[in-house]
């Protein structure tokens, strides 16, 4: 099994593929988390990208969920150039990780939309579905 280590702004962690290693959940309650880092795109601020990340937890929030997205940004005084934005999302089960993305028609709706507003930013980011081993 290869693993793979990863140092995040929120708490160390080593993950792994799904297929190889069956997802813990962590004292936190943690079982999985999905990574995003990448650079907003141009004319875009961080307040629009704010709003429309709040917007999006809204519909979790009103699903009885709790607000799923927090974004992360490299601090000022980083000589980090590229990738200094994080979005990050936790789940406390593969279950909870499938009801986030099936809240309705309204949800989809706005998931195209920001799917198309930031296509670009999205084809150049670094994902990673990460899953918990403690």
């Amino acid at each position: 099994m290869k693993k793979i280590l990863f140092i995040c702004i929120i708490m160390p962690f080593l993950a792994c593929n799904q297929e190889t290693e069956s997802p813990v959940v962590t004292s936190e309650g943690i079982a999985q988390m999905s990574i995003h880092l990448f650079d907003l795109p141009e004319g875009i601020s961080e307040v629009e990208y704010l709003s429309d990340i709040e917007k999006l937890n809204s519909f979790y929030i009103e699903s009885g969920l709790e607000k799923n997205y927090t974004v992360l940004k490299v601090g000022e005084k980083s000589d980090v150039s590229e990738y200094r934005y994080a979005l990050v999302s936790t789940y406390r089960s593969a279950e909870e990780y499938e009801s986030t993305h099936n809240l309705g028609e309204e949800y989809e709706a706005f998931v195209d939309y920001l799917f198309d507003k930031y296509d670009e930013m999205m084809r150049a980011e670094i994902y990673r579905k990460v899953y918990a081993l403690n």
